[in-house]
């Protein structure tokens, strides 16, 4: 394949059809925010067992990052791509069969495995096709694929499970898995990219060691675990035991939640290049928006307003602000090393999303349930409240370590 594409062969061979990954796999991450009372209903489990199932994606797409970068780097982002893909329709089918909780826990694992590779893989081909000029406003506009996947695992979802049940909807997933995985085998070209052919281990080392990384990792995996622990599950729990919203309710307020997402995901990636003139750099406007994350979660922690839009407006817009982390940290080591810098990056905040999904219901759950299946507000303002000292912390850590080099 000729390695000079045009910009729309580049769209419709590349980008899309890798937004196409992201796009599930965020429909994946979301879709126990809206299928939760049924499993509740039809499995009768607790708080602690529903964050362990629902995290359990969070844990296999951590745990295969490492792994996942050195692939990357190594094979490319459409060899990789196309074999998860079929991991994560092989999971969704294990989901839609499943009768039992280690069942669905141990489907949506391979799910979380399946999909791990989409967002990363979409950076590592970005990076391969373009120039890094051009990386942040490309990863907010793949990014914000995934923003639509999570707007579709609220009022749609919703609607569909109610008609034809979740089982289904995990059936139709599938098939939708199998086909991203042949139409990125079929039209997406390969590309030879530079790989440094020293150890992995070394480049890993370079980037572990990096005080650049430690200034970064911390907030961005307790920040961005904190969004996709609320997004992915509590959000939906949340609002219907504290905010005493119905389903129908709950999943609108959801669906403002993701729209907030959405929009958040595209303006993310174009801000840094309009704040250049104010010679802000990428890591000044992640900070920033962090904040706006920080007082989202802090109004939810305290019950300010629980009726309220506003808390998810400025948690949706803020959610993932750590793509200018990707970004600038990309930026800052070898092109050789760009799958295994974003997977180091993606696998603090895939660790700590999937350890404080947990926490979050091992916490709540120390609280009775009612007759209803709804725990007492002040269990998720202790479980909430938890999260927001670690993020406060997390920024000490960021404004303590000041490297030499900012772009």
């Amino acid at each position: 394949m000729n390695d000079q594409l045009k910009t729309s062969q580049k769209i419709f061979t590349i980008i899309l059809p890798f937004c196409g990954g992201y796009f599930l796999s965020y429909l994946f991450r979301s879709t126990n925010a809206v299928i939760a009372p049924y499993l509740i209903s039809e499995f009768n489990i607790n708080a602690q067992e529903l964050g362990i199932l629902t995290s359990s994606y969070l844990f296999a797409f951590a745990v295969f990052q490492i792994p996942l970068g050195i692939f990357l780097d190594r094979y490319g982002a459409r060899k990789v791509q196309i074999i998860l893909m079929i991991f994560a329709g092989m999971g969704s089918l294990m989901f839609y069969f499943g009768n039992t909780l280690f069942e669905l826990t141990l489907a949506r694992a391979v799910i979380g495995l399946g999909v791990a590779g989409c967002l990363m893989a979409t950076f590592k081909i970005i990076s391969i096709w373009y120039d890094k000029n051009y990386w942040p406003i490309l990863y907010g506009v793949c990014l914000s694929s995934g923003g639509l996947g999570a707007i579709v695992a609220t009022k749609p979802l919703y609607f569909v499970v109610d008609n034809i049940g979740w089982r289904s909807v995990f059936l139709f997933l599938s098939f939708a898995c199998f086909f991203i995985s042949f139409i990125i085998w079929y039209v997406t070209p390969e590309k030879n990219s530079i790989y440094n052919k020293d150890s992995p281990f070394i480049a890993l080392k370079k980037i572990y060691t990096s005080k650049l990384f430690w200034r970064i990792a911390p907030l961005a995996g307790v920040s961005g675990g904190t969004g996709l622990a609320i997004q992915g599950l509590w959000a939906g729990e949340w609002l219907r035991d504290v905010a005493n919203l119905n389903q129908n309710e709950a999943t609108s307020m959801l669906l403002i939640l993701n729209l907030s997402l959405l929009v958040g995901m595209i303006l993310t990636g174009f801000v840094p290049n309009i704040l250049k003139k104010f010679k802000l750099s990428q890591i000044d406007i992640y900070l920033f928006i962090t904040i706006v994350l920080l007082i989202g979660h802090s109004i939810l922690t305290f019950e300010l307003i629980p009726d309220s839009s506003i808390p998810w407006i400025l948690i949706g817009v803020s959610a993932n602000s750590a793509i200018l982390a990707y970004s600038w940290l990309n930026s800052q080591f070898p092109l050789a090393y760009s799958g295994r810098t974003s997977t180091a990056l993606n696998l603090s905040l895939f660790v700590c999303g999937f350890l404080l999904q947990y926490a979050i219901g091992w916490i709540i759950s120390f609280w009775e349930r009612s007759s209803d299946n709804t725990y007492p507000s002040e269990a998720y303002s202790v479980a909430f409240g938890i999260l927001l000292v670690l993020q406060i912390f997390c920024i000490g850590i960021f404004l303590i370590l000041k490297p030499r080099r900012l772009l």
